[in-house]
C-alpha cells in the first residue's frame, strides 16, 4: 500500500489533499481513483481511498484511523537544547532546519563577546526564521517544532536550566577540556535536560569562559578535526539522540 503525507491533523470522514510533493509524487506512482493508500499527518496513520486527481493536486477521503504515529507521543525523555553564538542569515538557517530534522527542542541565540553577527542583524532576520523551522517541520514530519528563544546573554545563562539538567560547552579554550565520549559515559543522558553551548566562529573570550564557569557548565570536546560552529551542536547533538535510541 502507497503512504502520503498530510500536514495537518485528520480524523474519519474528512476529504483533503495530498501535500504538494507528496502528490507529486503519487501522480508519479500512477495512483487511481478508488486506490487504498496509507496517509501518516504529523502523529497519526490513516487508511484512505484516492477521490480525486489533477493535473498538480491529488484528493483522498479518510476512511479510518489504523494506529499512532511512532514516537507521536512526546515523551519526557529529557529535551536537548542548543545554546549558540549568533551566526550569519545562512549559517543559522542551516542550523536551524537541521537542528528540526534531528529533534532538538530549542535553540537559545547567544550574543557573547566574539559574536560577528549583532544582534541588530540577526533580530531582523526573527520572522523568517520562523517559517524555516515551520518548513523544516513539515519536510521532517517532525510533530515537535524546535523552539527558537529570545536573544541571551552570556550572563543569563547563570539562570539556565535546573537541578540535575546537565550543561556542557563546546570549548578548544580550555586545557581541562574532557571529551565528550567520556561525559556520555559517566553520567545518564538519557532522561535529563542537556544544554549545549556552542561559541562564535572565532570562539569563546576569557571572560565568556569565566562566566560559563561560573554558570556551572562543564567544558567538553571532540577528538579530531575542529568543526564549524553551525555544525558542532548538530554532530552532538545527533550523538546524545542515538545514544538515547531516538535515531
Amino acid at each position: 500500500m502507497q503512504k502520503y503525507y498530510i500536514p495537518h491533523e485528520l480524523k474519519a470522514g474528512d476529504i483533503t489533499h495530498l501535500a504538494d510533493n507528496d502528490s507529486k509524487i503519487a501522480i508519479a506512482d500512477n495512483i487511481k481513483v478508488e486506490d487504498i493508500v496509507e496517509i501518516e499527518t504529523y502523529s497519526h496513520i490513516f487508511s484512505a481511498i484516492v477521490t480525486d486527481i489533477s493535473k498538480n493536486s491529488v484528493e483522498v477521503e479518510i476512511l479510518e484511523k489504523k494506529s499512532d504515529r511512532k514516537g507521536s507521543t512526546n515523551k519526557n525523555t529529557g529535551g536537548i537544547s542548543l545554546i549558540q553564538s549568533i551566526l550569519n542569515h545562512k549559517k543559522f538557517t542551516f542550523l536551524l532546519e537541521k537542528s528540526v530534522e534531528l529533534g532538538i527542542n530549542a535553540i537559545y541565540p547567544l550574543h557573547s563577546e566574539l559574536s560577528l553577527t549583532t544582534p541588530k542583524e540577526f533580530n531582523k532576520n526573527r520572522g523568517l526564521y520562523n517559517k524555516v523551522i515551520s518548513d523544516a517541520c513539515e519536510q521532517s514530519r517532525n510533530p515537535y517544532p524546535t523552539i527558537l528563544k529570545d536573544l541571551t546573554s552570556i550572563d543569563e545563562l547563570k539562570n539556565l536550566g535546573g537541578d540535575g539538567d546537565i550543561k556542557l560547552c563546546l570549548a578548544t579554550e580550555d586545557p581541562k577540556a574532557k571529551n565528550l565520549k567520556e561525559i556520555i559515559l559517566s553520567k545518564d543522558i538519557k532522561g535529563r535536560n542537556i544544554y549545549i553551548a556552542i561559541g562564535p566562529e572565532s570562539g569563546w573570550s576569557l571572560e565568556d569562559i569565566k562566566t560559563l564557569k561560573q554558570a556551572n557548565f562543564e567544558f567538553v570536546k571532540l577528538k579530531g578535526n575542529i568543526l564549524r560552529t553551525e555544525t558542532t551542536g548538530i554532530v552532538v547533538g545527533s550523538i546524545i539522540q542515538f545514544v538515547r535510541g531516538n535515531i
